[in-house]
């Protein structure tokens, strides 16, 4: 079943989100706040800033929220909400807000925030979600919907941006320093979330500490337009929304293309197809130190394979509609490559990777659980072909079998 409304609407009539636009056509809010304890159940818990930036159209502007200039706590989180509703934001952004930030302002305020739209209050699930870093860790958070607005988590957003896991640390500063953003002159703390008791009493570290948090609200901004465009635009295509699109895994969207095709076609739903284990492809490592050492690399290999012995369901999927899938967004990818090459146009670069993302879930896709498009005798099937295409490979470059090249190395080694 549809796991939003917008989901479920999007399902039946085709739509999608951002048709058209450039990431910079969407209005998007940064926020971070600063408290004086990790637990806002603590007695002496306070938000004592939440620093804003907000980008729209290119321009960027900066609200700083100060404990200091109200009455009370509450009164301060009163007058964010009407701020955002004021300036109306497309998409809420922060570092770690799920399980930090809004659960934090939540409970300091006392009751649900009246960010939506039209006033609506941010409703919180009263159920535990699960976003998968790999096959050995997940994380669980509750999520939060906000009537008219997106929420994207830049800690959910750099994990799924972190490919090849060189991040020290999933910390906003770690990686903002890792990437060579960190704005010059910034200033620093040696605390996290605890800052001096008496702060607010000494006027000149008062002011530094408000750049510092001014900093992490910008840096927030910088994480997301470095690290959502891709996502941002495969969502065109997807008919789920932007914040479905970072806290959900690839196969669900890729799955949701499929039920919309044959929806509007009139078809009825397969069900899922139970996953087995298979055999998967050749992976081989003798430690050593080598010379002349040549890398080769097959460019799409799966989805080459997919597309060459048209694996595909004949009985889910009688129409063909995954190959068609897969052949669309491949043959835009070479189309937004070249094009990438010819303009240096970051826009279509960015188009580029977004298709890469289609086209490389593909066989993941077919071998998920509870997907109804899934397809494991497929993958098994890929899997099969990317080993006799690899082991003829190796052949060629090397005269021999791969037990005997496997052979010949440790002799040698």
């Amino acid at each position: 079943t549809p796991r939003t409304i917008e989901e479920g609407y999007m399902l039946l009539h085709g739509v999608t989100y951002f048709k058209n636009m450039k990431l910079d056509d969407v209005s998007i809010l940064s926020f971070d706040i600063e408290a004086t304890t990790l637990d806002p159940k603590n007695k002496n818990a306070e938000v004592l800033l939440i620093a804003n930036t907000l980008k729209r159209q290119g321009i960027i502007t900066r609200q700083l929220f100060d404990i200091k200039d109200y009455s009370s706590e509450q009164e301060m989180i009163e007058a964010w909400c009407v701020f955002v509703r004021q300036n109306n934001p497309s998409i809420i952004c922060g570092h770690n807000i799920f399980a930090y930030d809004f659960p934090y302002i939540i409970s300091r305020y006392g009751k649900e925030l009246p960010l939506g739209r039209d006033g609506e209050d941010l409703v919180v699930n009263s159920y535990p979600s699960k976003f998968r870093k790999d096959g050995s860790q997940q994380y669980d958070y509750f999520n939060i919907k906000i009537p008219g607005r997106e929420i994207i988590d830049t800690f959910f957003l750099s994990i799924k941006y972190d490919v090849a896991r060189n991040f020290p640390s999933y910390s906003l500063k770690t990686i903002i320093e890792h990437l060579g953003m960190e704005k010059i002159g910034r200033i620093k703390w040696d605390f996290k979330k605890h800052p001096p008791k008496d702060i607010k009493d000494n006027k000149e570290l008062w002011q530094q500490f408000k750049e510092y948090c001014n900093d992490d609200g910008d840096d927030a901004l910088k994480l997301f337009e470095l690290m959502s465009p891709s996502f941002f635009y495969f969502n065109q295509s997807v008919p789920k929304t932007f914040q479905q699109m970072i806290n959900e895994a690839t196969g669900s969207q890729l799955d949701t293309i499929m039920i919309r095709s044959y929806l509007q076609d009139g078809w009825s739903q397969p069900k899922t197809s139970e996953i087995k284990h298979f055999e998967g492809a050749i992976s081989m490592g003798i430690p050593g130190i080598y010379s002349n050492v040549r890398k080769v690399d097959v460019a799409s290999l799966y989805p080459s394979i997919m597309l060459q012995y048209e694996i595909y369901n004949k009985i889910k999927d009688p129409q063909r509609h995954m190959l068609k899938i897969l052949e669309y967004f491949r043959d835009e990818r070479l189309n937004n490559k070249k094009l990438a090459k010819d303009t240096n146009n970051q826009y279509y670069k960015d188009l580029e990777q977004s298709q890469k993302i289609a086209i490389n879930s593909m066989y993941g896709f077919m071998g998920t659980g509870h997907l109804l498009y899934n397809y494991p005798f497929g993958a098994e099937n890929v899997t099969k072909h990317g080993r006799e295409i690899l082991l003829k490979g190796v052949e060629w470059a090397t005269g021999h079998t791969l037990q005997k090249s496997i052979k010949k190395v440790v002799n040698e080694g």
